[in-house]
């Protein structure tokens, strides 16, 4: 997770006190990933997702599923007047087009 090593860099530079500290109990904080995700998640309303497989898995019609796919596209982009690259923007396995 790369939020715990920016989240220890920052504890570090701004109270590295929070790692000498003794509990009660004789332990010390420790900045888990268990600790993070619950830190993120409550504090700042954050979550996490992991990253899709999609193309481990090639459908066998791949070849027409992309050719309708384009034909989509240059009917979207003829029928919408779509004609500055900066307008295709998140076309993905989800299809959405902003």
């Amino acid at each position: 997770m790369c939020c715990r090593g920016v989240i220890i860099a920052r504890l570090q530079l701004s109270c590295p006190q929070v790692f000498r500290v003794t509990a009660k109990d004789g332990s010390r904080f420790q900045c888990m990933e268990s600790w993070v995700k619950k830190f993120v998640r409550g504090n700042l309303k954050w979550s996490f997702c992991r990253a899709t497989c999609a193309a481990q898995k090639m459908p066998p019609d791949a070849a027409q599923l992309c050719l309708h796919q384009f034909y989509r596209l240059a009917l979207t982009i003829r029928d919408c007047a779509i004609f500055h690259a900066s307008f295709y923007v998140n076309i993905d396995k989800m299809n959405i087009i902003y």
